[in-house]
């Protein structure tokens, strides 16, 4: 088994080097190293969710039939953890052929077109992935995302902020 320390870790996230790979439908998907971006972009799909209230364990049938229908936003959490910020949409160069006056005129055409791969993604793992498969994937992409360190930065920010004067003091 092979350890890792801090120091390796942050060595990677700078490198940016792919943390692992998971395969989906048969098409194998570098995952991307933590990043604060990748965090944000997250945590603006978790605030779209629903509040679930707890439910007692002979009605959750019930209940997850009755909300499972906004929680299509999971599989764009579960994909912008594996794709990263940065590889969320890809730009391609499509060449295109027009041919005129009954296929004797070819014309050649480049054309720029832009790809979500993280709705493509996100498409793949709501009808191919099986739910505890995606809840350990989200799960683990989470615990790698180093959120405490990220909780540390904003809580001593936000204590700069709070400590800033109110009140100018009169020389006199």
């Amino acid at each position: 088994m092979e350890q890792t320390t801090i120091e390796s870790r942050v060595a990677s996230a700078i490198l940016e080097r792919n943390v692992g790979n998971i395969e989906i439908e048969g098409v194998t998907y570098e995952i991307a190293p933590p990043s604060i971006a990748t965090l944000i972009v997250v945590s603006e799909f978790i605030a779209s969710l629903p509040i679930v209230e707890k439910v007692e364990k002979t009605e959750i049938v019930n209940s997850v039939l009755h909300h499972a229908r906004f929680f299509r936003p999971l599989g764009d959490i579960a994909a912008t953890l594996i794709l990263g910020a940065k590889s969320l949409t890809e730009e391609r160069v499509v060449v295109q052929e027009k041919r005129y006056l009954f296929g004797l005129i070819k014309r050649k055409s480049k054309k720029k077109i832009k790809i979500d791969k993280r709705a493509e993604l996100a498409k793949a793992i709501l009808e191919n992935v099986r739910p505890t498969v995606l809840f350990n994937v989200v799960v683990q992409r989470l615990q790698d995302m180093e959120i405490s360190s990220f909780f540390a930065i904003t809580t001593s920010l936000s204590e700069a902020n709070i400590l800033k004067p109110t009140k100018e003091v009169v020389k006199g």
